[in-house]
């Protein structure tokens, strides 16, 4: 029984280096999943023609956001009301 605990008393630094390992590349992934998604957010405004335009929804992208977010969540409250 003694040989058992001291086995894997010995393993435990393996197996939390095995936890880390996976955990960092779970980390890696959600980092570059939200890289791909600031590309694919941000990388239409530049196909917009007046340079104004373009300023303004740069300078204002957290507020139009947060406008869009707050109006999906108003439908979504209404719309379970219905059901």
């Amino acid at each position: 029984m003694g040989k058992i605990i001291l086995t894997a008393f010995m393993k435990l630094p393996l197996m939390f280096k095995g936890l880390s390992v996976a955990f960092v590349s779970m980390l890696e992934a959600i980092a570059r999943s939200i890289d791909d998604i600031g590309y694919l957010i941000f990388n239409p405004l530049r196909t917009i023609r007046f340079q104004e335009v373009r300023d303004y929804i740069s300078e204002n992208a957290v507020t139009i956001s947060l406008i869009i977010i707050f109006i999906i969540l108003i439908y979504m409250t209404f719309s379970r009301r219905v059901n």
